[in-house]
């Protein structure tokens, strides 16, 4: 029973060492929205656009400050994920929403 919770705990803070761009590769365009929390987490801002709801997630690095990181984005209609990726959130039109590079 030991080795066995050894092993868990040794699991998770695997998996805790993932970044956010190896873990949202785990979604795909149908995921639900317990999919997306529980892979990528809580998201560090939400917002919701008409019948959108936007999740972005912040890159961060772990060991050291970085000139450079990655924002991420997932966005969610009715509860299920539509489009998901590096970016930020941008309206097309009057009743779209896209990812767009960031600059």
């Amino acid at each position: 029973m030991k080795r066995f919770l050894v092993a868990a705990l040794v699991a998770v803070m695997l998996s805790a060492c993932r970044t956010t761009g190896e873990k949202i590769v785990h979604l795909g365009p149908g995921s639900d929205r317990a999919d997306v929390l529980l892979e990528l987490g809580r998201p560090d801002a939400l917002r919701v656009v008409d019948d959108y709801q936007v999740y972005t997630y912040l890159g961060r690095h772990r060991k050291r400050r970085s000139l450079f990181h990655t924002d991420y984005t997932v966005i969610l209609k009715d509860g299920k994920v539509v489009e998901f990726g590096p970016g930020r959130a941008q309206r097309e039109g009057l009743h779209s929403i896209a990812i767009v590079p960031a600059d």
